[in-house]
């Protein structure tokens, strides 16, 4: 379990990455792609000793998959489900779990402590990740997220059922940062639901907004 600070992950306070190995959804601007391409580190892989860490003793919120997306299809249930049985013991933390195919989480029944989010980046790809989310998980956790990052084309989302928006932009080298609109209008959305918002530094946002569900 490796704890973040300010540059890495900054909404979250430690990642958990029991499954690891190159994701199939081969998006274009995933960070992962500069570790993947060394040896042994595509592998997809189930490191049960993972499950061994010791939690932290006060309420944290833990990032769990931040290296791939354990809800992929192409991971084994049997993985998913250890994991979560590993998860929801540590009542007093709260576990976030991320994919860009939400229709997964409701092949498993959910745990107390965890937080189900998805990724909108505003393509084709992720076109209809909040209305899965919001369909395939059930009442008994602690709460939806969305992670709207990259943000890469402008979105006005449906919001009812959330609980959580995170905003970021692209960093891969290069990438043009989205503009202060495309973040005015969610943040609009979230306002009217009163649902707290998350920017991430790398969007360059011009205030801070750094709020936890």
């Amino acid at each position: 379990m490796n704890k973040q600070g300010a540059g890495k992950i900054d909404w979250c306070d430690y990642t958990l990455n029991p499954i690891s190995g190159k994701c199939k959804h081969n998006c274009p601007y995933c960070y992962m792609h500069r570790f993947w391409r060394f040896p042994g580190n595509s592998e997809i892989k189930f490191k049960k000793h993972y499950l061994k860490d010791k939690m932290p003793k006060k309420s944290s919120r833990i990032f769990v998959g931040s290296s791939t997306d354990m809800w992929g299809s192409w991971i084994p249930s049997e993985w998913i489900q250890a994991v979560l049985d590993f998860c929801k013991q540590a009542k007093h933390c709260k576990f976030l779990f991320l994919t860009k195919n939400p229709k997964r989480y409701g092949d498993f029944r959910a745990i107390e402590n965890g937080w189900y989010g998805t990724t909108v980046d505003g393509t084709e790809r992720t076109k209809n990740n909040i209305r899965d989310l919001v369909y395939y998980t059930q009442v008994g956790m602690a709460g939806r997220f969305i992670s709207f990052e990259p943000l890469l084309v402008p979105v006005k989302p449906d919001l009812f059922g959330i609980q959580w928006v995170i905003i970021g932009a692209d960093s891969t080298r290069g990438a043009v940062k989205p503009p202060k609109e495309w973040a005015d209008t969610i943040i609009e959305e979230a306002r009217k639901n009163n649902i707290p918002v998350w920017i991430k530094d790398n969007f360059q946002y011009p205030i801070r907004i750094k709020e936890k569900p």
